[in-house]
């Protein structure tokens, strides 16, 4: 039995190392400002806490950008960032897409139709590089900025996590719900819309089960 366990727990370290054979595994954490780790210090972002969890098992890259969605037709879309590039340069194992919460203002939502196609382009063009990229998608949290027109926490629940959900399906990707992570913990919210360094380390807690086989969504 013991040596079952061992063997089990190679086998799961082994499935995360990208098709190229590096080790220790590339995670790129890509996302707008929640990823960025806005309104915390850095070592505070859940990005920086998956890093120290995982420390020589994997090499993380924060490719988070404020503001940004994931419309390519929206008002600032991560695609055309640097750190898009950076990302895809990075030729990661394993790719964490945090994105959708700016993508609920109006301006960019009025683009919905093209959300999941975007989305799967985004998936596509990681693929290139690593047909055998394991990918995981972040289910917005639940935001509201306090002006109109801006985050919408209706949308982000009713419109935007279902597409999420639907992408990943279709493209044989993951989920991650932080969205149930920080349901009903609006004091965590720094702004209404950025979590605070407790907030950060709940979803940098949950994000790390998942990744190790230890929670399904």
């Amino acid at each position: 039995m013991k040596k079952l366990i061992i063997l089990l727990g190679i086998c799961m370290w082994y499935a995360l190392i990208p098709a190229y054979g590096a080790f220790p595994v590339r995670i790129a954490c890509l996302g707008d400002s929640i990823t960025a780790g806005m309104l915390v210090r850095k070592e505070d972002c859940w990005v920086s806490r998956v890093a120290k969890a995982l420390g020589k098992k994997a090499e993380v890259g924060n490719f988070g950008v404020s503001a940004r969605c994931l419309l390519f037709k929206g008002d600032r879309p991560i695609t055309r960032e640097k750190a898009y590039r950076d990302a895809l340069a990075f030729k990661p194992g394993m790719l964490l897409i945090g994105l959708g919460t700016n993508d609920s203002k109006e301006v960019n939502w009025k683009h919905k139709a093209d959300f999941a196609d975007n989305y799967k382009e985004v998936i596509a063009e990681f693929r290139k590089e690593n047909p055998r990229l394991k990918v995981y998608c972040l289910l917005p949290i639940p935001s509201q900025e306090a002006r109109e027109g801006g985050i919408s926490r209706e949308r982000i629940s009713s419109e935007v996590i279902p597409l999420i959900r639907q992408v990943a399906k279709s493209t044989n990707s993951r989920v991650i719900d932080l969205n149930k992570v920080m349901k009903d913990k609006e004091g965590l919210l720094v702004d209404g819309v950025h979590p605070n360094a407790e907030g950060h380390a709940l979803m940098a807690e949950h994000i790390l089960l998942v990744l190790k086989g230890k929670a399904a969504e």
